[in-house]
């Protein structure tokens, strides 16, 4: 169970991290925070004892090394298409001879003192996550599931139900087909599978844990801030 960091302030990522969650996903993609905003998240998440992976803003080599070289533990990589994007995303994220991504570790080999042992592990350990929300990463469903390399799929449940054509709907039953289409076919493939739920009330993210996903995003930072301050005042308003 994770959720999602837009601030680009360390301690929030501390804090939640103490909240006990298993990762933080640092938004890159329509969040505004760069490689060096990445590398203090990934420190304060440190603290707070939580995982951080970076959805990154594009399927572009140098986004995924920056990301990993300061020190997350994997990338989700958004508007996967087709077979070509995914090999494309895990060569990236692996060390020759099996990937490209360059060998000039930084945090991660603990700022040099490890890097033997960082670059024996690598390859076994940063996560490939790409997210599932297009039409055309639906129609190659199957192929994409075959891609050595692959570690999970993330469900983006917004974009996946305006590829369908419905657009600010992500309840339509179209897009609801779609994620119990993506979900079954990931599971029988032995493929982890996950979802985002972007509300901070936890009922919708452990419906889809008990729908069988094997992880969920539940709430993200700006959220959980909003709607505690909104009841807050409300309630001293109304009282």
């Amino acid at each position: 169970m994770g959720t999602w960091l837009t601030s680009l302030d360390p301690t929030v990522a501390e804090l939640l991290a103490g909240s006990g969650y298993d990762f933080l996903v640092v938004d890159m993609e329509h969040g505004v925070a760069d490689a060096a905003d990445l590398q203090r998240l990934c420190i304060g998440a440190r603290a707070g004892g939580a995982a951080v992976l970076a959805r990154i803003g594009a399927n572009d080599p140098v986004r995924i090394m920056h990301a990993l070289d300061v020190g997350a533990a994997g990338v989700i990589v958004p508007q996967i298409r087709g077979v070509a994007d995914a090999e494309r995303a895990v060569a990236w994220c692996r060390y020759p001879p099996v990937g490209m991504r360059g060998a000039a570790a930084r945090r991660p080999s603990d700022y040099g003192r490890r890097t033997k042992d960082y670059f024996a592990s690598a390859n076994a350990t940063v996560l490939c996550c790409v997210q599932i929300e297009t039409s055309e990463a639906l129609e190659a469903l199957e192929e994409l599931l075959a891609v050595a390399g692959v570690d999970a799929l993330l469900i983006g449940p917004n974009d996946l139900a305006a590829a369908l054509g419905h657009l600010g709907d992500a309840g339509h039953p179209d897009g609801e087909g779609a994620v119990t289409q993506i979900r079954e076919r990931a599971v029988a493939a032995g493929m982890p599978v996950g979802f985002v739920s972007a509300s901070p009330d936890p009922m919708p993210a452990l419906a889809r844990r008990r729908q069988g996903f094997s992880f969920v995003t539940v709430g993200v930072d700006f959220a959980f801030l909003a709607t505690g301050a909104d009841a807050a005042l409300a309630a001293l308003r109304e009282a």
